[in-house]
C-alpha cells in the first residue's frame, strides 16, 4: 500500500480537526531490543533527545535522507518522521505505531476483521465491543496515513494515531520566604541561618554541616509538589492550638479533633496546674507543624504541608485513654500516626494496650498497614538527664521508633537508645541548633500564636519522619506497611557508626532519614515487586492490586529485570537482586506476574515450596465462541500461524489474556478476545 509522501496533514483527533506538519529537522528511531549501541558509539548528544524508548535525531537539513539511512541500520527497528504543531520544532510528536479505532455500531465482527486485515493491523487491546487499540505492521501505511485512510472508511466511527511527546507541566515553584532556610532540617546548606524568634540574630556556620538534613526540599523538587491533601496524619499529643495559622491552613487542614481522656472534640492546649494557675502545652502544636504545618508567608512549613491533621489530645496516660486515642486514628482514616509521648519512668506497655496498637497497625489503611512513628525519648530530669534505653510505646515491635540526629550529622546526646530504634531524623542537640516551627504561648487569657527556632528532641524528629512518610504516600498511596518500612530502611543515610551486621545501630537505627531517596523509591514501587508479607507478619501476603499470591519465589540470578508485561520487549521498570523473595501471582508466557504490571522471567525464579500460601489459585476462566467460526493461532496476533478453528458456541478454558486482548486457550493456542464471551 505505497502512498504519496506528504508534509502537512489534517485529521480528526479528540473530537477536533487538527493540523500537523512533518518536521524538516527531526526524526525518531527505536532500537531493536538489546541492540542499542553504547553511548560512546551513538550520535552526539547535542543532536539527539531521548523520549521514552524513542531517540529523536536532529539535523539541519536532509531529514528524509537521514531517516532512510537510519532505517537501514541493523540495530534500528523503527524509524519515523516527527510531526509538529504550529511550526514549533521544540515540541515533537512521535507516532508510536498504535492507533485507537472504533467501528460504527452494529458493524459485523467479520467486517471489522476485514478492515483490520486490509490495513495489516494487529489488535493489541480490546477496549470494548467494536473498539480496539491496534498496532501497525511493516505492511501497514504509516500510522498517521493509516488513521487518515481509516477515517474515510464508512465502517469507522473513530480512528486516531497515538503520539508520544514530552509532557509540559506548570513550573513548580518551591516554597519560599524569609525563614525558608532557617528550616535546616529540610535542607542544610552549611551556611548561617536567621533565628525566627530573636530579631537580627543568626546561628553561625559552626553549627552546621552541609547535607546534614532530611532532604525534604529535594523531595519536593523531585515530586514537583509539596504532597497530597488526601493524606491524613494523626498526631497524638498533649494539646493543640488548631487556630494557629500553621495548623489552620486554608481552613480544611484540621480533621476530627478528639480528646481521648474525656471523649470530646476539645483539644485545647490549655491546662490547669496543681496550684490552680493556667498554662499552655505548646508541644502538640509544634509537633503537628513539623509534620504538616501549612506554608505561610514567612516560609515556615512542615514536611508535608498539604496533608490533613487529625489532632488527638492525650494528656492522661491510662489504658482506656491510650486505646481511645489510637482507636480514633484508626476509625477516622488516618494514614499515619505520630506520637511523641511516653511514660515518665521506664515501664512496659500493658498487654491490653500492646495488643490494641498491634491491631491498629494491622487493620489501618484498609488492611495495608498503618505506619506509627514513636519518639525514642530524651534525657531529662525524670531520667536524671542521662540517656537510657527506650521503653513503653517506643519498644512496641510494630511501631517505628525515631531517635534524633543534629545539624552536624551527629547522634544527639540526649536521645534514648535501644534495639528497637528504627531510624533517626534531624533535630537539635550537642552543638547543633533547634528546629524552626510553630509554637504557642499564653498571653494572659489568650493565646499568642508565634514561631520558634528552638524546638527539638526526638519529639521533633518523630513528626518529621511522619511528614516524610506522607510524601511517600502522596506519590504512592498503595504502599503496604512492610514496603514503607523497607523503603525507609534502604533509603536511609548511614551517618556516624556503631551499625551491626544487619545495618542497625542502637542510637541511629538504620540511619538518618532521606526524604528524596524515600520518595523516589516509593514512586517506582507501584511498578516494582511487592515482596509480600504483612505489616506485622500475621497476614496473608497480597499484591498492591489485591490479587492473591499462589506462591513465593526467590531470585537465583545476580539481578533480574522487572518489566511491565510478560516479555523482554516490554519496558524495564525495576531490578531485583539475587536472593530477593517475591510473591508469585500467575504465570504468563514464561513470566511470573509479581504485581500490577510487574513481570519477571520464570527462568530466574526458584519457586519456594514453603512459600506457598493457603490462598487457592484463581479458578480457571471459561468462554464461549460468539462468531460462526474462530481461528486459533500459535500466538496472540493475526500474524501468527493458524493452528485450528473453533465453531460458534464452543466452550474453551481461558488460561491467560495478553495485553492486546487475546486469550490463551492451550499450549501455543490463542484466540482473539472480541469473539469470546467470558462465562
Amino acid at each position: 500500500m505505497a502512498t504519496k509522501k506528504v508534509s502537512k496533514v489534517s485529521f480528526n483527533f479528540g473530537g477536533e480537526k487538527i493540523e500537523f506538519k512533518k518536521s524538516k529537522t527531526q526524526a525518531a528511531i527505536r532500537y531493536t531490543p538489546g541492540m542499542k549501541p553504547a553511548a560512546s558509539k551513538r550520535r552526539k548528544s547535542a543532536n539527539t533527545e531521548q523520549i521514552r524508548d524513542f531517540e529523536v535525531v536532529k539535523v539541519s537539513r536532509g531529514i528524509d535522507q537521514k531517516l532512510d539511512a537510519l532505517r537501514e541500520q541493523p540495530d534500528v527497528s523503527v524509524g519515523t518522521h516527527v510531526w509538529i504543531v504550529d511550526g514549533e520544532e521544540d515540541a515533537p510528536f512521535i507516532p508510536t505505531g498504535y492507533l485507537y479505532i472504533e467501528f460504527k455500531p452494529n458493524t459485523a465482527p467479520e467486517k471489522q476483521q476485514e478492515v483490520l486485515d486490509t490495513f495489516k493491523l494487529n489488535v493489541r487491546q480490546l477496549v470494548s465491543p467494536g473498539a480496539y487499540r491496534v498496532i501497525t505492521t511493516p505492511e501497514s501505511p504509516n500510522p498517521v496515513k493509516c488513521a487518515m485512510l481509516l477515517q474515510k472508511n464508512r465502517l469507522i466511527a473513530i480512528a486516531e494515531p497515538e503520539f508520544m511527546a514530552k509532557p509540559v507541566a506548570g513550573n513548580f515553584s518551591p516554597p519560599a520566604g524569609k525563614y525558608i532556610n532557617s528550616q535546616w532540617h529540610h535542607e542544610n546548606t552549611g551556611g548561617q541561618i536567621p533565628i525566627i524568634d530573636i530579631p537580627n540574630a543568626v546561628f553561625g556556620t559552626q553549627h552546621f554541616k552541609k547535607g546534614a538534613d532530611s532532604k525534604v526540599r529535594a523531595a519536593w523538587q523531585a515530586m514537583q509538589n509539596i504532597g497530597s491533601s488526601e493524606i491524613k496524619i494523626a498526631v497524638i499529643d498533649t494539646g493543640f492550638d488548631i487556630d494557629h495559622p500553621a495548623l489552620r491552613g486554608d481552613g480544611n487542614k484540621i480533621r476530627n479533633t478528639f480528646n481521648a481522656a474525656n471523649r470530646t472534640a476539645d483539644v485545647t492546649p490549655w491546662f490547669r496546674a496543681s496550684d490552680g494557675s493556667w498554662g499552655v502545652f505548646s508541644h502538640g502544636t509544634s509537633c503537628a507543624a513539623v509534620a504538616a504545618g501549612a506554608w505561610d508567608t514567612q516560609g515556615v512549613l512542615g514536611a508535608a504541608p498539604n496533608a490533613k491533621i487529625i489532632p488527638i489530645k492525650l494528656d492522661v496516660l491510662s489504658d482506656d485513654a491510650i486505646q481511645k486515642a489510637f482507636e480514633h486514628a484508626l476509625l477516622n482514616g488516618a494514614d499515619i500516626i505520630s506520637c511523641s509521648l511516653g511514660f515518665p519512668k521506664p515501664i512496659p506497655l500493658s498487654t491490653y494496650v500492646t495488643n490494641y496498637i498491634s491491631r491498629v497497625v494491622r487493620e489501618g489503611r484498609n488492611g495495608k498497614g498503618l505506619p506509627v512513628f514513636i519518639a525514642a525519648g530524651n534525657a531529662n530530669p525524670q531520667s536524671n538527664n542521662v540517656p537510657r534505653s527506650i521503653s513503653d510505646f517506643a519498644m512496641h515491635p510494630d511501631v517505628m521508633c525515631i531517635s534524633a540526629s543534629n545539624s552536624l550529622d551527629e547522634s544527639s546526646s540526649y536521645t534514648f537508645y535501644g534495639s528497637n530504634v528504627f531510624m533517626c531524623a534531624p533535630s537539635n542537640g550537642n552543638e547543633g541548633v533547634g528546629i524552626t516551627t510553630a509554637t504557642v504561648q499564653a498571653n494572659g487569657n489568650s493565646l499568642q500564636r508565634v514561631y520558634t527556632s528552638r524546638f527539638g528532641g526526638t519529639s521533633s524528629a518523630t513528626p518529621l519522619a511522619a511528614g516524610i512518610c506522607a510524601l511517600m504516600l502522596s506519590v504512592n498511596p498503595n504502599l503496604r506497611l512492610n514496603e514503607i518500612k523497607d523503603i525507609l530502611k534502604r533509603s536511609a543515610d548511614k551517618i556516624g557508626g556503631g551499625y551491626d551486621s544487619s545495618g542497625r545501630s542502637t542510637r541511629l537505627g538504620f540511619g538518618r532519614i532521606n526524604a528524596l531517596r524515600a520518595v523516589q523509591m516509593a514512586s517506582v514501587n507501584g511498578n516494582t515487586p511487592n515482596t509480600g508479607g504483612s505489616s506485622t507478619g500475621t497476614q496473608t501476603p497480597t499484591q498492591n492490586g489485591g490479587s492473591s499470591a499462589i506462591g513465593r519465589g526467590r531470585v537465583n540470578s545476580k539481578f533480574l529485570n522487572v518489566r511491565t508485561g510478560p516479555g523482554t520487549s516490554n519496558p524495564k521498570v525495576a531490578q531485583l537482586k539475587q536472593g530477593d523473595v517475591v510473591n508469585l501471582i500467575e504465570k504468563q508466557s514464561g513470566f511470573w506476574r509479581i504485581g500490577n504490571n510487574q513481570f519477571v522471567s520464570a527462568d530466574y525464579i526458584q519457586v519456594l515450596a514453603s512459600g506457598v500460601s493457603n490462598t487457592p489459585a484463581p479458578a480457571a476462566r471459561r468462554g464461549r465462541v460468539t462468531h460462526a467460526f474462530l481461528n486459533v493461532r500459535s500466538g496472540p496476533a493475526t500474524s501468527n500461524a493458524r493452528v485450528s478453528q473453533l465453531k460458534g458456541g464452543d466452550i474453551v478454558t481461558l488460561f491467560e489474556t495478553s495485553s492486546n486482548g487475546w486469550h490463551r486457550i492451550g499450549d501455543r493456542q490463542w484466540v482473539i478476545g472480541s469473539y469470546i464471551q467470558e462465562l
